[in-house]
């Protein structure tokens, strides 16, 4: 019985959405562009993207609005003469 509980837990840790996937590898660009300062929100502005297509494709509306906004912050911040 122990045996399915545990095989249980880690089918749905598994079972993570496309959008919360981009969601980690966003957090991971954004530290990686912090490092760096150079082209910062050139190189969020797609990835930040992808995280709201994807909550789109997982259909989660309000994920959606939140990450499009996001989204259209990061490349405005990314056209000139904001460019940094």
């Amino acid at each position: 019985m122990r045996y399915l509980v545990i095989l249980a837990l880690g089918a749905l840790a598994a079972c993570s959405s496309a959008g919360a996937r981009e969601e980690e590898k966003y957090d991971m660009v954004k530290r990686q562009a912090e490092k760096v300062g150079v082209f910062k929100y050139r190189t969020l502005c797609p990835q930040s993207r992808a995280v709201a297509d994807a909550y789109l494709e997982d259909r989660n509306e309000a994920k959606y609005q939140e990450w499009k906004l996001t989204a259209d912050l990061d490349c405005g911040l990314a056209s000139e003469p904001y460019a940094k």
